[in-house]
């Protein structure tokens, strides 16, 4: 339970962080998304997102293969 909690207020600390703002509108769609996903002060959130989606994904495939 103890990690599931320090978990949760790290990704609730960093989602905060990482979305504390966005470009304005007028930016154009790819460089926003460049920015959300590889900005400087997003990339760890973007980093522990794709680690914990391929974790999950290996868990899964494990699961339902056997």
């Amino acid at each position: 339970m103890k990690r599931i909690a320090t978990g949760l207020i790290l990704l609730t600390g960093l989602a905060g962080t990482a979305s504390a703002h966005t470009l304005a509108i007028d930016e154009g769609l790819l460089l926003r998304l460049d920015h959300q996903l590889l900005g400087l002060h997003h990339l760890p959130l973007t980093i522990l997102l794709v680690v914990a989606g391929v974790w999950l994904f290996q868990r899964w495939y494990r699961t339902f293969r056997g």
